[in-house]
Order: C-alpha cells, then sequence, then structure tokens
C-alpha cells in the first residue's frame, strides 16, 4: 500500500476516534446521571408505598391474568443488551401462557415478532430526559387494561439490572410496609378516590424506576462497547502507523538508490567523455 493510501486509512481512523470517544464521554455522562435518579427513585418508591400504607391498601390475589412489560434499547452500539431479553423471552411465554406482551425498544421490537407474534409495542426511550415521558405513555396504555380486569390480573416487568435480568411484579400491590404510628392521615378523598390513584402513582413509579435501571445498565453496555471500540482502533492506529513508516522509509531507500544510479550514470558518461578527447 502506498503512504497516500496509508495517510488516508489513518485520517480515517482519526475521524473515527472522535467520534467513538465523543460516544463514550456522552454514555459516561448519561451514567452518572442516571446513578444519581436510581438512587433518588428508590427514596420515592418507600414514600409512595408508605402512603398505601398508611390509606390501608389492601392486595388482592392474581387472577390469572398476566401482562408483561419488556424493556429494551431504543438505540444501538450496546453489545448483547436486547439479545438477553430475547433469550429469556421462550422461557416466560412457556411460563405464562395467559399473557398480553408489550416491549419498548424499536431495535428490540423488530426481533420480537418471529417469538411474540402478538405483542403490542410502546414508545422506546433514549434517555434519562425522555424517561418520565415515555412512562407517562407506557401508563396510559397499561393502567386502563389493568383497571378493567378487576385489580386482580399482574403487572411484571422485564428488564436489565444490576446483576443481571430483573422480573418484578408491580401489580398487584407487593407486601406493604407497617402503617406509619399514630392517627390516620387525614383525607379529603374517599377510599374509592385515592387508592386507585395511588395505585396508578405506584405503577408509574414502579414503571421509572425499571426504566431508570435498564437505561442505567444499557449505557453501562454502551461504555463498554465504546471503549472495545477505541482499543480496537489504536490498535489498527498502531499497526497503520508502522506500516507507513516502512513504506516511507522503502520510498526514500528506493529514491536514493535511484538518485545513486543517475550519479553513477553520469559520473561514466563524463569519464567515457574526457577519454575520448
Amino acid at each position: 500500500m502506498s503512504c497516500t493510501a496509508l495517510r488516508e486509512h489513518l485520517r480515517l481512523l482519526a475521524d473515527l476516534s472522535k467520534i467513538v470517544s465523543a460516544m463514550r464521554n456522552l454514555a459516561y455522562a448519561e451514567l452518572q446521571r442516571l446513578n444519581r435518579m436510581v438512587a433518588v427513585q428508590a427514596h420515592t418508591e418507600q414514600v409512595v408505598l408508605q402512603a398505601l400504607a398508611d390509606s390501608r391498601a389492601g392486595q388482592l390475589a392474581g387472577s390469572g391474568q398476566a401482562y408483561w412489560l419488556v424493556i429494551g434499547a431504543e438505540r444501538g452500539f450496546c453489545g448483547g443488551f436486547n439479545e438477553n431479553l430475547l433469550n429469556a423471552l421462550p422461557v416466560l411465554n412457556m411460563n405464562h401462557p395467559n399473557t398480553v406482551w408489550f416491549a419498548s425498544g424499536e431495535r428490540l421490537c423488530q426481533r420480537l415478532s418471529p417469538l411474540l407474534p402478538a405483542f403490542e409495542a410502546l414508545t422506546g426511550c433514549n434517555s434519562a430526559e425522555e424517561a418520565s415521558e415515555s412512562v407517562d405513555v407506557w401508563l396510559d396504555t397499561l393502567w386502563p387494561r389493568w383497571i378493567t380486569t378487576g385489580g386482580g390480573a399482574e403487572l411484571f416487568v422485564l428488564h436489565h439490572a444490576e446483576h443481571g435480568l430483573c422480573e418484578r411484579r408491580l401489580l398487584p400491590l407487593p407486601v406493604l410496609p407497617a402503617p406509619s404510628p399514630g392517627a390516620e392521615p387525614l383525607r379529603t378523598l374517599p377510599n374509592a378516590v385515592l387508592l386507585p390513584k395511588l395505585q396508578a402513582e405506584w405503577l408509574r413509579v414502579g414503571l421509572l424506576g425499571a426504566l431508570y435501571q435498564s437505561l442505567l445498565h444499557e449505557n453501562r453496555w454502551r461504555l463498554a462497547q465504546m471503549q472495545r471500540a477505541q482499543d480496537h482502533l489504536d490498535e489498527a492506529n498502531s499497526r497503520l502507523m508502522r506500516a507507513y513508516f516502512r513504506q516511507r522509509q522503502a520510498d526514500i531507500t528506493g529514491e536514493l538508490e535511484t538518485l545513486m544510479s543517475s550519479l553513477d550514470v553520469t559520473a561514466t558518461d563524463r569519464s567515457g567523455l574526457r577519454g575520448e578527447e
């Protein structure tokens, strides 16, 4: 390969390295933001559960009907993130035959049809800034479905978490903490109005927590993927630099040899001319 072609390859690698570095920095910044949000969200869940306990919310037994939401990645460059979810679905579908499936994330939904022909696609989420809006859209679909079952259907969410995939049941309500000591809080709404609103808020908070966890680990996967890409580019750059210097040295050697040959020919010609004189 010529020096010109090698220089062009090196320029291309430098451009790719800048893009990968920018994507890595974005993933790192998103991770820092999500770490803070996950901590706050865990506290929010405890507050809502305590409010339900103080309102003497009851727990219903499952009716056999189940809803599952699978949270996938909307963006790429995160390795086998969606692949892990897809691999878990056949067993879940077999263990929960009476299930209505929902999925978020365009990239996940594109590969889901062969496994779950009847699933419903929900809007995906690109970043922490979009999380609250995305969950509101999910809630507009999931809450009416659940409430029409009389509150007995089970609603699960499948998402990535700290130690792999997490299967979490959000409804019916989980085990509630003990009511706060003292008198019951003053309420202006009857239980028939208040409790459904608190349950809907619990579902919103639970979905938001699951989405934050999913985004957190999606960006961890993306950061690792970008680091591997950067390492590969650095290795390729070093290899091409060595090839460039070898080729450049060969070109210089060739030029010197050509120059020396020309000088030898010129010297021979001059010697011949002097001999004729």
